[in-house]
């Protein structure tokens, strides 16, 4: 190889170091495909064919969670998600799963705090039968007290299973939520039992009247779409009409339903500490979480940066620091990104030898750090391409990639893959500094994970003897 060859390859392995490139050609490519409209009745529109395929993935999102939710109706999204599976005009009782079925499908649904989404994978050559089926379901669902009853147990079943027979759960929910009474996410998208078996017939018809509505739902679709896509849908979808503003019924109190339109400031939290005790549980553990905005702010895309530095991506800030392995047996964090807010947490479980306290100091010491320090250009760079490559991984799977189309915003239209992209490529280092200062030096949530007696005795002994005597009793005591 010749001399100039070789300082080529060298210059160009070296690029990335001095001039941060990012790979974002296959997703300008994606987002240019995808095409949007939106109907006279507000529903807002998205497709995007793909050659090769021979199925549709279908995703339905209605703009109510449980942040919409009044008074003694907590859990009812969810639960309405469920009946909206059990039962409409075109198709009682359990007619919509045997028909999907029997065609060859795969769907299901979810309740957030902002919206229920419905997805479904479909035959390509079932496409029409599907829209139907599903604007059925969305206008004239049934409520058939038999159905009422039997998903109000089965919602309550999923309670016990998910939360309230694991531990530290509904108590570690509890407070985090009770952190967040200022704004519309007070209380689990499960919501409690009382509120659940208070549901009835008539007061499920005045939140189906309220919200499910064409001006509160966006689609998308994807994979093998016939040339007259948009003619199908405007067919089946485009003669729904909004109805008008739904009277007051009882056991629905319209006005304690927080208004989409607004949007609470930002209120900066003093650092919390509590501790729940669990019985149950087999090991202590720590939770840790920082209130932040919501998914439109400005901050937002800095904080999804800060997030990945720090406690998410492969030797993150809790690696480096020697927290993740040295000091615990394991940490996950989970961010909730919401409309009007946004959370961040982190979970650990500490070593035997190691306490909470070691652990907390240890993390606010890496948000210190966090808020100090500028991080490098070449480091920032190589957070973002990671970033961008697990942004384009998850575009990848149909399902994700409609769910992500009908839940971007609005002021997202022109480019709803590409701007999420935008916004994180746009992050400065001071920007990183800024929100570690703003939204969480100082600003901790702390809630120690504390099981039974006996155990949290056991363990605080383990902590006062040497390390190698504790590393050979862990894995006895665990």
């Amino acid at each position: 190889m010749g001399l100039l060859a070789v300082l080529g390859l060298t210059m160009m392995t070296l690029a990335p170091l001095s001039e941060c490139q990012f790979d974002d050609q296959p997703l300008r490519r994606l987002d240019d495909a995808v095409v949007t409209r939106q109907l006279d009745n507000g529903i807002r529109l998205f497709w995007l064919p793909k050659a090769g395929k021979q199925s549709i993935t279908l995703a339905s999102r209605f703009a109510v969670g449980s942040r919409h939710e009044a008074l003694r109706q907590t859990g009812w999204a969810h639960l309405f998600e469920h009946l909206l599976f059990k039962g409409s005009r075109q198709a009682p009782g359990d007619g919509y799963s045997q028909l999907m079925n029997a065609m060859g499908a795969s769907f299901n649904a979810s309740t957030l705090f902002d919206d229920t989404r419905y997805y479904t994978r479909i035959p390509a050559q079932g496409l029409a039968f599907t829209l139907a089926l599903e604007r059925d379901r969305f206008e004239h669902p049934q409520f058939a007290v038999e159905a009422i009853t039997n998903q109000q147990k089965t919602v309550l079943a999923e309670m016990a299973q998910t939360i309230d027979n694991q531990p530290y759960f509904r108590a570690a929910m509890t407070f985090l939520l009770s952190q967040a009474t200022d704004t519309p996410y007070r209380h689990a998208i499960i919501g409690s039992r009382a509120d659940i078996l208070g549901a009835d017939a008539d007061s499920l018809r005045a939140f189906h009247r309220r919200f499910y509505r064409p001006s509160r739902l966006s689609m998308a679709l994807i994979g093998a779409l016939p040339g007259d896509v948009e003619t199908q849908i405007r067919g089946q979808f485009g003669t729904w009409h909004e109805p008008a503003q739904p009277p007051e019924t009882a056991g629905f109190n319209q006005a304690a339903v927080p208004d989409d339109a607004a949007k609470p400031d930002f209120t900066l939290r003093a650092p919390v500490h509590g501790e729940v005790i669990d019985e149950r549980a087999p090991w202590p553990g720590l939770l840790m979480a920082w209130h932040t905005v919501g998914r439109s702010h400005r901050d937002a895309a800095a904080i999804k940066l800060l997030e990945l530095r720090l406690f998410q991506r492969i030797a993150s800030g809790l690696e480096r620091a020697g927290i993740s392995g040295k000091q615990s047996l394991l940490h996950y964090s989970l961010p909730l990104e919401m409309e009007h807010h946004g959370m961040t947490n982190l979970v650990l479980v500490p070593r035997a030898n190691v306490s909470l306290d070691t652990l907390a100091a240890g993390i606010e010491k890496l948000i210190d750090q966090a808020a100090r320090e500028p991080m490098k250009n070449t480091a920032l760079c190589q957070l973002k391409q990671l970033w961008l490559a697990d942004y384009q991984e998850q575009l990848s799977r149909d399902e994700t990639l409609a769910q992500w189309l009908a839940a971007s915003p609005a002021t997202d239209n022109a480019q709803p893959l590409l701007s999420p992209w935008i916004r994180i490529r746009d992050v400065s280092e001071d920007d990183l500094m800024r929100v570690a200062q703003r939204y969480f030096a100082g600003h901790s949530v702390r809630l120690d994970l504390k099981p039974a007696w006996h155990t949290r005795l056991g363990k605080g002994l383990l902590e006062w003897l040497p390390e190698s005597w504790a590393e050979g009793l862990e894995e006895l005591a665990l």
